[in-house]
């Protein structure tokens, strides 16, 4: 969910570095440019709890197209 406190502009990303990846530690950041959000950053542990969620699913998926075979 996008509240005030993940949200971060362009510039914030480049001049407060350090302050908008240690953000990210809490919750996604999302990178606003004039108002319209162009990006989303993730720590690196939340993006490969992500992957690994995602291969999870495939993986299930998989599985249940097999067992239909």
């Amino acid at each position: 969910m996008i509240t005030q406190h993940n949200i971060s502009s362009i510039s914030d990303l480049r001049f407060k570095t350090k302050e908008v990846l240690k953000k990210t530690q809490k919750s996604p950041v999302y990178i606003f440019s004039r108002n319209t959000p162009q990006a989303v950053l993730l720590s690196y542990e939340h993006y490969l709890k992500l992957v690994d969620d995602l291969e999870d699913y495939h993986d299930s998926l998989k599985a249940k197209e097999w067992e239909k075979k």
